[in-house]
């Protein structure tokens, strides 16, 4: 069996498994330590990317891989657990019907990529579903007017939102696109805003003074 595990076709798969394990264990001593690194990359600065079109193009791709329904370490470690069963899973089934053989790194790596991507969004987004809720999960929309957020990509000016980040009374960040409520204002990335009132596809909102 290890013979499978460390053959070069499965050198990448085993390695994103290995993380995991790795991963797995580090956060057990955290929490004997308590500390955990399931939220270290949550509030790290995003990159400025510009505005309108990409921003909501960002937005929707982060969606559909669920990047904004679950913390980064969870979803990262999700990816590679489906990165590396993927790839095991190919290998074994090629194998079975090439006698032994299995599929070239150059082959079975972008195929377990191209699988794993949409497999990690469908299954974070029930992941996000079963994973224990504080009350912040029945927070209605109207209770975000008047959260303090933060531009994170983006400048948003009207009809060209930008995406903001602020986080709710019981500590839950939230993502969302915003544009200002005056016509001639604008917001550029690390400005503060308020959110005012929210519209068919994003926020209205006013600078934070």
């Amino acid at each position: 069996m290890s013979t499978f595990f460390f053959h070069d076709a499965n050198f990448l798969f085993s390695a994103a498994v290995g993380i995991v394990i790795l991963l797995f264990i580090i956060e057990l001593l955290g929490m004997a330590l308590g500390i955990s690194l399931l939220g270290i990359f949550d509030d790290m600065p995003e990159p400025d990317l510009g505005g309108g079109e990409s921003v909501s193009g960002l937005a929707a791709l982060t969606n559909w891989l669920s990047l904004d329904k679950l913390p980064v370490m969870i979803w990262f470690i999700l990816l590679l657990t489906l990165f590396g069963l993927t790839g095991y899973i190919l290998n074994l089934s090629y194998a079975s019907f090439l006698g032994g053989r299995f599929l070239p790194p150059a082959a079975g790596v972008p195929i377990a990529i191209f699988v794993s991507l949409p497999l990690t969004g469908r299954l974070g987004s029930a992941l996000a579903g079963l994973l224990p809720k504080n009350e912040s999960s029945a927070i209605d929309n109207d209770e975000f007017v008047g959260a303090v957020g933060e531009i994170t990509i983006g400048v948003a000016r009207n009809g060209s939102p930008a995406e903001a980040k602020f986080t709710d009374r019981y500590r839950q960040v939230h993502y969302v696109l915003v544009e200002p409520f005056e016509s001639d204002e604008t917001f550029t990335r690390g400005e503060k805003i308020i959110l005012v009132k929210k519209s068919l596809h994003s926020w209205l909102a006013t600078r934070y003074k």
